[in-house]
């Protein structure tokens, strides 16, 4: 299993999300985002959701569920009533590309 397919199977579950000031907050996986393949390479998006009066800003928050515990990224893309929204935009090499695929 791939990194995008472990977030992919956690769509819909909850996260801690810790940062520097030592501060949690909760944060649900609303979607991730079909994998884009292209010259050997996996980009994909995570999009989160938080309760709109989160302090969260743009940084690296220490996210922990769903079996996953990885350093994330995460800017804030939207407020509504409901909810602030968060997106961290990933771009590794493709396991499935093969060696002859040319990374560029």
């Amino acid at each position: 299993m791939t990194a995008y397919d472990d977030w992919a199977a956690a769509t819909g579950q909850t996260f801690d999300a810790g940062a520097g000031s030592g501060e949690r907050h909760s944060l649900r996986l609303a979607s991730v985002s079909p994998a884009r393949r292209a010259n050997g390479w996996l980009g994909y998006s995570l999009h989160f959701a938080a309760a709109p009066d989160s302090p969260l800003q743009q940084q690296t928050y220490e996210l922990s569920g769903a079996g996953i515990a990885e350093a994330v990224f995460l800017v804030p893309t939207g407020l509504t009533a409901d909810a602030l929204t968060l997106e961290a935009v990933f771009m590794v090499p493709d396991p499935a590309a093969g060696p002859d695929e040319e990374k560029r």
